[in-house]
């Protein structure tokens, strides 16, 4: 499948998601005309997932799950595209919906 060759080449390449600063679409999707995009910080990456740190405008500090939700287009991906998360709140695994992450900072 065409899709887990791009999660294959990052690999092959030395991607990794770690450290890296991300968009991530709260609300919305990237392309959508309605959406509310905050910064964020990919801190660790986990089996299920992989730990971002938010820097939301209303909120001191946030750290969320974010668990890639489509067949091949998991964190390895993100050095192609955006990729669908299913976010939680880190403490208490609270759901708070299908997000977006994408490689880069809002500008």
């Amino acid at each position: 499948m065409r899709v887990r060759l791009l999660e294959r080449v990052g690999r092959a390449l030395g991607f990794s998601p770690e450290g890296r600063e991300v968009r991530v679409w709260v609300k919305g999707m990237p392309g959508a005309d309605e959406t509310e995009v905050v910064p964020g910080t990919i801190t660790e990456v986990r089996d299920e997932g992989a730990v971002l740190y938010l820097r939301e405008p209303d909120r001191q500090e946030r750290w969320v799950l974010a668990v890639p939700d489509e067949p091949g287009w998991g964190l390895q991906s993100l050095w192609f595209s955006f990729i669908a998360v299913e976010a939680f709140e880190l403490e208490g695994r609270e759901r708070l919906g299908r997000w977006f992450i994408r490689l880069g900072s809002p500008r």
